[in-house]
């Protein structure tokens, strides 16, 4: 349903976004499309998210969860920072603090857990720290989705992705309000992957990346396993994995730069660029990032299933190939440099 939803209301708004001059330039430097693209492309998730909450709450009550409310009410409120800032253009420490105090609010409302499984069996008990950890999570999931939104299709898909492997985790562990999230989640970015996919004719814009980021970071801290919450150190950690790991490098390169007052300024440095920079097409970057994600999902559902005891082989693995991944791609970086300097 919101596939179809997403089909209909894209094109829509994308007429809209013309009619506005609400569009994204092409500027050189980290943008990489050469025409005027439009953007809105992040309101049919929103509607598609509210019209996914009325239809349970009114045609499947048994389905109809409390905490649907709060992430409609969170989830507009960033919706809306990030259309402000597709419009008016907001800096990047004014829209991550507000994206703090936003879910922070999540906590209240009993988007937290008081304890995290840890790869090695058993659980840690965070205590006070649960206030702390909650909005880094959602937050760091937030802007992971958000960098990754550099090329087309390129953050949909791995939202789509992402949310297939959580999907199918929520399935085997029977966790119902996840699922239908990650239902929804799917549904709408494969519907926008009609436009969005190389060449894209509508972007989400800050406004649809932050949204779904927030609605995937969210409703990790709802998946239940044994009674704890995974979070931080189970399965959306390496399903995220390769969005997660562009983000931390990308905070490293900032504190790099924060000596010369630089670190909300954006770099081209993130993985989609280095890749393309090798000369990999756009098609062929994200189709490549599109694979890494979906063997990390895979990895994701071993970890879910197997006897805690051996969770952290599995996680040791998708750290060792996160590693040999990075190092690969400074390797042939290597390469590519001095390979330039002969000529």
């Amino acid at each position: 349903g919101s596939a179809l939803l997403t089909l209909a209301l894209a094109p829509l708004f994308r007429r809209l976004a013309l009619r506005l001059g609400v569009v994204d330039s092409p500027a050189g430097g980290r943008k990489i499309h050469e025409k005027a693209t439009p953007y809105l492309g992040g309101f049919p998730f929103y509607i598609c998210f509210l019209g996914a909450i009325l239809l349970l709450t009114f045609a499947y009550p048994q389905y109809r969860q409390p905490i649907f409310y709060p992430m409609s009410l969170v989830g507009a409120l960033i919706f809306m920072m990030g259309l402000y800032d597709d419009v008016c253009d907001m800096s990047s420490f004014m829209k991550l603090l507000v994206e703090v105090v936003l879910v922070s609010l999540l906590f209240f409302w009993g988007f937290h857990s008081m304890e995290i499984v840890h790869p090695f069996g058993g659980t840690l008990d965070l205590g006070f720290l649960a206030i702390v950890v909650t909005p880094l999570w959602v937050a760091g999931v937030i802007n992971a989705v958000n960098f990754s939104d550099g090329l087309d299709g390129l953050a949909a898909g791995l939202v789509c992705i992402c949310a297939a492997a959580i999907f199918a985790i929520g399935l085997k562990h029977n966790q119902i309000i996840s699922c239908v999230i990650m239902a929804y989640l799917v549904g709408a970015t494969l519907g926008f992957l009609r436009y969005n996919f190389n060449p894209a004719s509508i972007f989400m814009g800050d406004a649809g990346a932050l949204f779904l980021g927030f609605v995937l970071g969210a409703t990790t801290l709802l998946v239940r396993q044994k009674g704890v919450a995974i979070i931080a150190l189970g399965v959306p950690m390496v399903v995220l994995a390769v969005p997660l790991v562009d983000t931390a490098l990308s905070f490293y390169r900032r504190l790099q730069r924060a000596r010369e007052g630089k670190f909300f300024a954006p770099d081209r440095d993130h993985l989609h660029h280095r890749l393309l920079d090798l000369g990999l097409s756009q098609r062929q970057v994200v189709l490549s990032l599109y694979y890494i994600s979906a063997c990390m999902g895979l990895l994701a559902f071993i970890f879910s299933i197997v006897p805690a005891p051996y969770n952290f082989l599995v996680l040791l693995l998708a750290v060792a190939l996160v590693v040999f991944g990075v190092v690969v791609l400074r390797f042939i970086e290597g390469l590519s440099r001095e390979g330039q300097d002969a000529e």
